[in-house]
């Protein structure tokens, strides 16, 4: 099990989300990418849509293709995200299979070079903390911060919920253990609190425009 200080760990990471066409990494693409970097000054943020010419999860993700025509295409932003992340040793998601598999194996299609990152899963996390089965992101940000997120979502405003479940995971416990679940992805082991109080629940304070970033 490895180790860490809090804000080492913290300010080593890259907190991500995606918006993707489908499932399958290997013939569905990725629609938006937001990642997020903590510093001590304040999150740094990449936020980017991508061209697309059609998207069957549309029902999903409400993202209409007709608005993607002038972005750019999946190849150039992989590119630009890599950059910006290779300062970082950890990608953090709160589905980090799911974003492994696209990040990578996408970037992959492209025959993109791409940093060997470890990845953390904060749905492993919160399900190993409260002995639970997996659950969503409103679930677990809920249930761990006290907010009742808007059912409407994108990319950049669940990265910004899994930035606020990672900082409160992390900062937990002193130092932070990570626990191997397979060779590249890790989550962060907490001893069961002996009590756990439910947080009181607060409506969300923020529109999108009206993000701290």
């Amino acid at each position: 099990m490895l180790s860490f200080n809090p804000e080492e760990l913290f300010y080593n990471s890259v907190v991500v989300d995606l918006e993707t066409t489908g499932l399958y990494a290997g013939k569905d693409q990725i629609l938006q990418l937001c990642a997020i970097k903590p510093t001590p000054r304040g999150p740094v943020v990449f936020n980017q849509y991508i061209y697309a010419e059609e998207n069957p999860a549309y029902w999903v993700n409400r993202i209409d293709p007709m608005d993607l025509k002038g972005c750019p295409p999946e190849e150039e932003v992989l590119r630009d995200f890599w950059t910006f992340a290779q300062d970082r040793r950890f990608i953090v998601s709160y589905n980090a299979s799911f974003e492994m598999e696209f990040l990578e194996g996408r970037s992959e299609l492209h025959q993109l070079p791409h940093e060997d990152h470890s990845y953390i899963c904060l749905m492993e996390t919160f399900s190993d903390f409260f002995g639970c089965r997996w659950q969503k992101l409103p679930v677990a940000v809920r249930r761990c911060l006290g907010i009742r997120p808007p059912r409407w979502h994108d990319a950049k405003m669940d990265a910004y919920l899994a930035l606020r479940l990672w900082s409160f995971f992390c900062f937990l416990d002193r130092p932070v253990q990570l626990e191997t679940i397979s060779p590249k992805l890790l989550r962060i082991k907490v001893v069961r609190l002996r009590e756990k109080r439910e947080p009181v629940l607060s409506e969300w304070e923020w529109s999108d425009e009206e993000l701290p970033f």
